[in-house]
Protein backbone atom coordinates (compact mmCIF):
# COMPACT_ATOMS: atom_id res chain seq x y z
CA UNK A 1 0.00 0.00 0.00
CA UNK A 2 1.56 3.32 -1.03
CA UNK A 3 1.35 6.99 -0.08
CA UNK A 4 -1.42 7.63 -2.07
CA UNK A 5 -3.56 4.68 -0.79
CA UNK A 6 -3.62 6.35 2.98
CA UNK A 7 -4.01 9.35 1.79
CA UNK A 8 -7.18 8.22 0.82
CA UNK A 9 -7.67 6.58 3.85
CA UNK A 10 -7.41 9.56 6.02
CA UNK A 11 -9.52 11.52 3.85
CA UNK A 12 -12.07 9.09 3.91
CA UNK A 13 -12.17 9.43 7.53
CA UNK A 14 -12.23 13.05 7.78
CA UNK A 15 -15.69 12.04 5.71
CA UNK A 16 -16.52 9.67 8.66
CA UNK A 17 -16.26 12.22 11.52
CA UNK A 18 -18.90 14.20 9.41
CA UNK A 19 -21.16 11.33 8.63
CA UNK A 20 -21.21 10.55 12.20
CA UNK A 21 -21.73 14.04 13.15
CA UNK A 22 -25.00 14.32 11.21
CA UNK A 23 -26.08 10.91 12.52
CA UNK A 24 -25.86 12.00 16.00
CA UNK A 25 -27.51 16.04 15.10
CA UNK A 26 -30.04 13.50 13.61
CA UNK A 27 -31.26 12.78 17.25
CA UNK A 28 -32.49 16.43 17.88
CA UNK A 29 -35.88 15.34 16.17
CA UNK A 30 -37.72 12.29 16.50
CA UNK A 31 -38.27 12.02 12.77
CA UNK A 32 -33.77 11.68 12.21
CA UNK A 33 -33.22 10.02 15.75
CA UNK A 34 -32.89 6.34 14.50
CA UNK A 35 -29.22 6.45 13.96
CA UNK A 36 -28.35 8.04 17.02
CA UNK A 37 -30.94 5.82 19.13
CA UNK A 38 -29.61 2.72 17.88
CA UNK A 39 -25.79 4.19 18.72
CA UNK A 40 -26.52 4.91 21.97
CA UNK A 41 -28.80 1.49 22.67
CA UNK A 42 -25.51 -0.66 21.27
CA UNK A 43 -23.38 1.10 23.55
CA UNK A 44 -25.08 1.55 26.55
CA UNK A 45 -26.21 -2.66 26.38
CA UNK A 46 -29.71 -1.80 25.43
CA UNK A 47 -30.08 0.45 28.38
CA UNK A 48 -30.76 4.01 26.22
CA UNK A 49 -32.21 3.81 23.02
CA UNK A 50 -34.14 6.73 21.23
CA UNK A 51 -36.84 7.34 23.51
CA UNK A 52 -34.35 7.91 26.48
CA UNK A 53 -33.91 11.19 23.84
CA UNK A 54 -37.05 12.47 25.62
CA UNK A 55 -34.99 12.70 29.10
CA UNK A 56 -35.30 16.95 29.98
CA UNK A 57 -32.18 18.35 27.85
CA UNK A 58 -30.99 14.92 26.34
CA UNK A 59 -32.17 15.54 22.53
CA UNK A 60 -30.75 18.70 22.51
CA UNK A 61 -27.37 17.82 23.83
CA UNK A 62 -27.26 14.90 21.29
CA UNK A 63 -28.51 17.45 18.85
CA UNK A 64 -25.77 19.69 19.70
CA UNK A 65 -23.12 17.11 20.29
CA UNK A 66 -23.73 15.87 16.83
CA UNK A 67 -23.79 19.41 15.07
CA UNK A 68 -20.04 20.12 16.89
CA UNK A 69 -19.15 16.83 15.50
CA UNK A 70 -20.16 17.61 12.09
CA UNK A 71 -18.46 20.82 11.90
CA UNK A 72 -14.95 19.00 13.23
CA UNK A 73 -15.55 16.80 10.63
CA UNK A 74 -16.33 19.73 7.62
CA UNK A 75 -13.04 20.85 9.46
CA UNK A 76 -10.82 18.14 9.17
CA UNK A 77 -12.28 17.79 5.59
CA UNK A 78 -10.96 21.37 4.38
CA UNK A 79 -7.75 21.04 6.37
CA UNK A 80 -7.10 18.08 4.83
CA UNK A 81 -8.34 19.59 0.95
CA UNK A 82 -5.91 22.50 1.36
CA UNK A 83 -2.89 20.51 2.79
CA UNK A 84 -3.17 16.65 2.14
CA UNK A 85 -1.31 14.69 4.87
CA UNK A 86 1.55 17.66 5.38
CA UNK A 87 2.45 16.31 8.80
CA UNK A 88 3.38 19.55 10.00
CA UNK A 89 -0.35 20.53 10.04
CA UNK A 90 -1.98 16.71 10.74
CA UNK A 91 0.62 15.70 13.30
CA UNK A 92 -0.49 18.69 15.86
CA UNK A 93 -4.34 17.48 14.17
CA UNK A 94 -3.24 13.92 15.94
CA UNK A 95 -2.38 14.55 19.13
CA UNK A 96 -5.70 17.16 19.57
CA UNK A 97 -7.72 13.80 18.26
CA UNK A 98 -5.99 11.49 20.91
CA UNK A 99 -6.49 14.36 23.24
CA UNK A 100 -10.50 14.24 22.50
CA UNK A 101 -10.12 9.99 22.96
CA UNK A 102 -8.70 10.26 26.41
CA UNK A 103 -10.97 12.52 28.00
CA UNK A 104 -14.45 11.30 26.06
CA UNK A 105 -13.06 7.36 26.62
CA UNK A 106 -12.27 8.05 29.99
CA UNK A 107 -15.83 9.64 30.69
CA UNK A 108 -17.65 6.99 28.77
CA UNK A 109 -16.27 4.60 31.62
CA UNK A 110 -16.68 7.00 34.37
CA UNK A 111 -20.51 7.73 33.12
CA UNK A 112 -21.51 3.85 32.74
CA UNK A 113 -21.32 3.34 29.63
CA UNK A 114 -17.53 1.37 28.49
CA UNK A 115 -18.84 0.50 25.39
CA UNK A 116 -18.47 3.97 23.62
CA UNK A 117 -14.71 3.81 24.75
CA UNK A 118 -14.63 0.65 22.57
CA UNK A 119 -16.36 2.51 20.10
CA UNK A 120 -14.21 5.18 20.10
CA UNK A 121 -11.65 2.82 19.94
CA UNK A 122 -12.06 2.05 16.62
CA UNK A 123 -12.61 4.84 15.32
CA UNK A 124 -9.18 6.35 16.98
CA UNK A 125 -7.28 3.41 15.06
CA UNK A 126 -9.07 4.29 12.14
CA UNK A 127 -7.19 7.24 12.49
CA UNK A 128 -3.89 6.06 13.72
CA UNK A 129 -3.58 3.64 10.86
CA UNK A 130 -2.86 6.57 8.14
CA UNK A 131 -1.57 8.44 10.79
CA UNK A 132 1.33 6.39 11.22
CA UNK A 133 1.80 5.08 7.58
CA UNK A 134 2.08 8.70 6.59
CA UNK A 135 4.60 9.58 9.32
CA UNK A 136 2.56 11.96 11.89
CA UNK A 137 4.71 10.53 15.01
CA UNK A 138 8.28 9.68 13.29
CA UNK A 139 10.99 10.74 14.48
CA UNK A 140 12.13 12.01 10.45
CA UNK A 141 9.23 14.42 10.66
CA UNK A 142 9.01 15.54 13.86
CA UNK A 143 11.00 18.43 12.85
CA UNK A 144 8.86 19.89 10.48
CA UNK A 145 6.21 20.02 12.69
CA UNK A 146 5.50 22.72 15.30
CA UNK A 147 3.13 20.06 17.34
Amino acid sequence: MNRAFWEKLLHLWCWLVAGFGLMFAGGGLAVTDAGAGLFYWLVSGGALDAGSFEAAGMRSTVAIMGAVMFGWGCSLIVIFRAVGADVRVWRGLAWAIIAWYVVDSALSVATGIPLNAGTNTLFLALFLAPAFKLGFFSRETASRSPA
